[in-house]
């Protein structure tokens, strides 16, 4: 049975490679506070010397306004809503990327395949046949799962706006009112993660801390994905200077190589 983290390579654009960038994914319900981590670790990297690249849901230049527009009207059947978010999902991997890990980013991604696959399941779409529908996308190399229970979204979702219809599931749920929708929904979303944070091998991450400590974990696991290439690029930095320096044709003069040595051993010693 074929490997459900990581599919055949099945649309165009999507190499069957070792790219250098690394794919870095938050998952987790609406106002689990993902766009907040997104931009401190983005900064982060950066600061660190890495070329970042974030993306998200519904941000593809092929189908991401029609979702936008659909959902605007409430017209979106549950076959239909899956199929125009894998179209997104496909369209951005093609597009952004891959291109970006071959340039040798890190990507960071608000939400990945789970979070559709997960919306679809609990809007009754057959969970294989979803499975089946995504299994191109490629295994990210780390996805944080931002954990939290009923009890502690709903102060935070009420305090940024109140209930959207579609995170309250109101196209398919027949509550009484939107909030018994939301808990309801949320609460199957939050099952449905739960299950695939086993399946799919997700690092949970306990989202109802502070911020600064939510930060704290998430960057200790990021930096075990991309450590390598921080140390990678700082010995860049200190080796580009020497590489402009003339190498003078005379025994007294170190060679290209020998210099290199010394600072490589000089680099290991350090550590």
């Amino acid at each position: 049975m074929m490997d459900p983290r990581m599919g055949p390579v099945l649309i165009p654009g999507v190499p069957d490679e070792d790219l250098p960038g690394r794919l870095i994914v938050l998952e987790g319900t609406d106002g689990v506070g993902r766009t907040t981590q997104m931009r401190l670790l983005r900064n982060w990297l950066e600061s660190s010397g890495l070329a970042v690249y974030d993306t998200g849901l519904t941000r593809g230049r092929l189908a991401g306004s029609h979702i936008q527009r659909a959902k605007e009207g409430h017209t979106m059947g549950r076959r239909t809503q899956a199929l125009y978010y894998a179209t997104d999902f496909a369209d951005r991997l093609e597009r952004e990327i891959i291109p970006a890990m071959r340039s040798g980013y890190v990507v960071l991604t608000d939400r990945y395949i789970y979070s559709l696959m997960a919306r679809g399941i609990v809007r009754g779409m057959d969970r294989q046949w979803m499975r089946e529908l995504y299994e191109f996308a490629p295994r990210p190399d780390l996805v944080c799962y931002l954990k939290i229970s009923i009890g502690k979204l709903l102060p935070r979702v009420l305090a940024s706006g109140g209930f959207d219809y579609w995170e309250s599931g109101m196209d398919y749920r027949h509550e009484e009112s939107m909030y018994d929708s939301f808990v309801k929904h949320q609460g199957a979303l939050l099952k449905q993660f739960d299950v695939m944070a086993g399946e799919y091998d997700f690092t949970v991450v306990d989202a109802e801390q502070s911020i600064r400590d939510v930060f704290d974990d998430l960057q200790e696991h990021v930096e075990e994905v991309v450590g390598e290439m921080i140390e990678v690029q700082h010995a860049s930095e200190l080796i580009a200077p020497m590489l402009e320096q003339p190498i003078a044709e005379t025994d007294e003069r170190q060679s290209l190589s020998e210099t290199l040595r010394d600072l490589l051993s000089s680099l290991l010693e350090d550590s």
